[in-house]
């Protein structure tokens, strides 16, 4: 055992850093000493890195009939998909170069430690009143695989009537839960055997991303349920993707795991054989200044700043540390460039997130022009709704702690008692077998419900709260800004167990993303939408009662102490409202901000119901950002099946005879 966990710690801080291009121009990473002074293509390459130098020399030398800014779970999958044809040449553009293979991103229990790490872009929110003036903590993944790498790896998908909406929102009956099944059984293989499983209609069997059940079930997990439904009455649900019956109930999450591994965009869509295509170039480390336009608002290319390996030159616009501000390395400059002379469906399609794809199309001159004039941004269209309605999930926790009589918690079976190493039969059971507690993300049961009035009567059908069990005491009552640090730091963690509280279908819908500066190095600035509209803080006061009332059930409550979070002085519905206010944080669903749309109806559109830019020619958005709302669920399957969807409709428009170019410009626009 103690030779297995010594080969664990040791493998975790050496891994590969990673691929900077892919396919033909396949270079690996080094950490190579560079020069100070940025250096543009076709000057000079003195003082940049050989990967840099490389990459520079691949995009001079090249076209491409598909760039995608993003190498995310959108990114992935369709730089996947479209390669599968051997005549389309495909270019992926990721800022990241953090190791998608690592064991920190392997591990599903170690997303504790990729909070906050170079896995991570680390946003943060402005301070909001409604919140106490706190900042929120956003965590997005970098890299190739995006968010995919640092998600908790719950697979759920929504309901039906969730694509139903985005289907009226857009006026294409395509996009309906009915028919954007067929993309999520695509993209799945179902290992479920507990739940409705591969056989069922709700699943798929021969998809590249797997999906399973958790190998590991913790004792307390078990009786969360038994209070749940046994205890409370609350119907059990034993597959939430089984789209024949309500989403309500109580169970078990499938997970996004490979044989008790994680299992990302990039393990899924990105393996070695997809890498290795002749037609597919991967460069890391590249972040897009700016879609680059003709004199027709048509796409031609993407300008690219090459950043130097060992160094992220990102900057957060808020911090006053001007050693962080410090660039230090050489930034090389390309163009990466579209084939349009040969191929008039060659397209720029931009896959950076729900905030990374606002930032790109601001930068790039799209986007509500009395915010882009200020900055110097030449304007290409004035689309107002860019970087707006940004919606997430707000997540607040009841926490207590356990009795004499109650199992060790989770983190007890992770750690070695009274440090904070990790303990060697956990480590040797996932090293050599992938089980054990190592193989759960902590949340993995809990359920769906529906606590405030609905218009159709049927409180089944589109639950507005989810609730996921921790076998764990939560160490603060933020569950996400201090975590990664709390848990690093502690020693002894007290045994206990939380609910986290989610509003899965959340009303406020009006937050942003804006640039800071003309700047790509600089991070945009994001406004929360948490609780600016009122129902949504009434939704958590109920959410946080049933948590309560499911903690003092008989399965539950026999292994109970002391509640510490909120707190037994914390009783009142004013008291609830102000904890809520003042603890709430990220369940990590960021989606909306390049949202589908009509004009004519929503002047807040941004993209076609065919994923086109409006205002421009040539650029498509395809993942979480287009959502016009959130799912109640996870959305890294919805961001999937959307790509999945993307990739169906290029390459119908590749074999359609290219029509004469045009934007895809509104008949009219509302004011």
């Amino acid at each position: 055992l103690v030779v297995a966990w010594g080969l664990l710690l040791a493998a975790l801080p050496h891994a590969a850093t990673g691929l900077v291009v892919g396919g033909s121009g396949r270079v690996r990473l080094a950490h190579k000493a560079a020069s100070r002074q940025p250096v543009r293509m076709g000057l000079f390459t003195k003082g940049l890195s050989r990967a840099q130098r490389r990459a520079q020399s691949l995009l001079e030398d090249k076209t491409y009939d598909y760039i995608i800014a993003g190498g995310g779970t959108a990114g992935c999958v369709l730089a996947n998909r479209l390669t599968e044809d051997p005549k389309t040449r495909v270019l992926v553009l990721e800022a990241g170069r953090a190791n998608p293979s690592h064991p920190y991103v392997q591990i599903p229990t170690a997303v504790l430690k990729l909070f906050k790490s170079k896995w991570d872009w680390n946003f943060a929110s402005e301070p909001a009143p409604q919140l106490a003036e706190r900042q929120i903590y956003l965590c997005r993944g970098k890299g190739v695989g995006g968010s995919s790498l640092v998600n908790v790896m719950l697979y759920t998908r929504g309901a039906a009537a969730d694509y139903d909406a985005w289907a009226e929102a857009c006026d294409d009956a395509t996009w309906k839960g009915s028919e954007m099944l067929q993309y999520f059984t695509k993209s799945e293989a179902c290992f479920s055997t507990s739940n409705s499983g591969a056989e069922s209609q709700w699943h798929g069997a021969d998809g590249p991303a797997a999906v399973s059940d958790v190998p590991y079930v913790h004792p307390l997990s078990e009786a969360f349920l038994d209070a749940a439904v046994h205890d409370a009455g609350y119907a059990a649900n034993p597959d939430f993707n089984d789209w024949s019956r309500p989403q309500a109930g109580f169970g078990k999450y499938q997970v996004s795991q490979r044989g008790g591994a994680r299992e990302s965009a990039a393990s899924a869509y990105m393996t070695k054989a997809v890498r290795d295509r002749p037609n597919l170039d991967v460069v890391q480390g590249a972040v897009v200044k700016r879609v680059v336009f003709d004199g027709q608002q048509r796409a031609t290319g993407v300008e690219v700043l090459l950043t130097a390996p060992g160094e992220d030159p990102i900057v957060d616009p808020m911090t006053d540390d001007e050693d962080l501000r410090r660039r230090t390395k050489p930034l090389g400059e390309a163009v990466a460039t579209l084939d349009v002379a040969n191929n008039a469906a060659a397209e720029v399609l931009v896959t950076a997130g729900a905030i990374g794809s606002p930032q790109i199309l601001m930068l790039s001159g799209v986007g509500a022009k009395s915010e882009l004039e200020p900055l110097g941004i030449p304007v290409v269209a004035d689309r107002p709704g860019v970087g707006k309605n940004l919606q997430d999930h707000p997540a607040c926790l009841v926490s207590k702690r356990s009795n004499a009589d109650a199992p060790k918690s989770h983190s007890t079976a992770l750690r070695i008692p009274g440090t904070t190493a990790t303990n060697p039969v956990a480590a040797a059971k996932w090293l050599f077998a992938r089980k054990g507690p190592l193989t759960s993300p902590g949340c993995d049961h809990g359920g769906f419900l529906t606590l405030a009035e609905t218009d159709s009567g049927d409180a089944s059908s589109s639950p507005d709260v989810q609730l996921r069990f921790l076998a764990t005491k939560s160490i603060t009552p933020d569950g996400m800004s201090t975590i990664a640090k709390s848990w690093s730091a502690t020693r002894n963690h007290p045994d206990g167990f939380t609910i986290q509280a989610i509003c899965a279908r959340p009303k406020s819908k009006d937050g942003s993303v804006k640039l800071a500066s003309a700047d790509p190095l600089v991070k945009p600035t994001i406004r929360t939408p948490f609780f600016t509209d009122d129902a949504d803080l009434d939704t958590m006061v109920e959410a946080l009662k049933v948590s309560r009332s499911l903690m003092a059930q008989p399965a539950l409550d026999k292994y109970a102490a002391d509640e510490e979070f909120p707190g037994p002085a914390v009783q009142t519905d004013a008291q609830l409202k102000s904890y809520a206010r003042e603890t709430a944080h990220t369940a990590n669903a960021l989606v909306g901000t390049c949202k589908l749309g009509v004009p004519q109806r929503d002047a807040a559109a941004v993209v076609t119901n065919e994923l086109k830019v409006y205002g421009v020619d040539g650029v498509r958005v395809c993942d979480s950002s287009v959502m016009p709302t959130l799912p109640g669920g996870q959305t890294a399957s919805s961001t999937i099946a959307i790509a999945e969807k993307a990739a169906d409709m290029l390459r119908d428009a590749a074999a359609a005879p290219a029509p004469p170019l045009r934007r895809a410009v509104p008949a009219k626009v509302v004011a």
